[in-house]
């Protein structure tokens, strides 16, 4: 026969097991729920271009974009559309294909070579000589992305003399 003291036991185990399965059970869909409000896909950004070199030399500008995919996804640039200016004067100007692949939240360096103007080449080398210490200019353009379509970007900076190495600038 059983005592009151060992049904008490049995029924006290029985209701602390419960209790516990039901603690586990609400934990689980509490991750669960978590996991369903992750952050938010990002897509259709367009890149942070940015010069990262500019050299001139013989009558010709090598100019090396960086471009920083902000998205999530790679970014497929075909094409770019873009002019460097400083001091109202287009240093560089480019519209042509890229065809290049920047991984998610990855960064690529994109050259490309165009002839230097009279405007360009004395705004550059009145930098290099020390005429003056730093050139302020807009890099302003658009890529074209096989998902994403027109893409613009802009960015401001200045350009400074690279410390021996002449003809050369970031």
């Amino acid at each position: 026969m059983k005592t009151p003291k060992d049904t008490y036991t049995q029924d006290t185990y029985t209701q602390d097991t419960y209790k516990r399965y039901l603690q586990v059970s609400l934990l689980i869909l509490l991750a669960a729920l978590c996991s369903a409000c992750g952050a938010k896909q990002v897509r259709g950004e367009p890149p942070i271009v940015s010069m990262n070199d500019l050299s001139h030399r013989d009558g010709s500008i090598n100019l090396q974009l960086s471009m920083r995919n902000v998205n999530d996804l790679t970014l497929n640039v075909l094409d770019i559309d873009f002019s460097l200016t400083a001091n109202d004067d287009e240093l560089v100007g480019y519209k042509g294909p890229v065809n290049t692949d920047i991984a998610a939240n990855g960064t690529e360096i994109w050259s490309v070579d165009v002839e230097e103007s009279g405007a360009a080449r004395e705004l550059l080398d009145s930098l290099e000589n020390g005429d003056i210490n730093s050139l302020p200019y807009l890099l302003k353009g658009s890529v074209t992305s096989q998902d994403a379509g027109d893409l613009s970007f802009e960015y401001e900076g200045h350009i400074y003399p690279r410390p021996g190495r002449p003809g050369h600038f970031r």
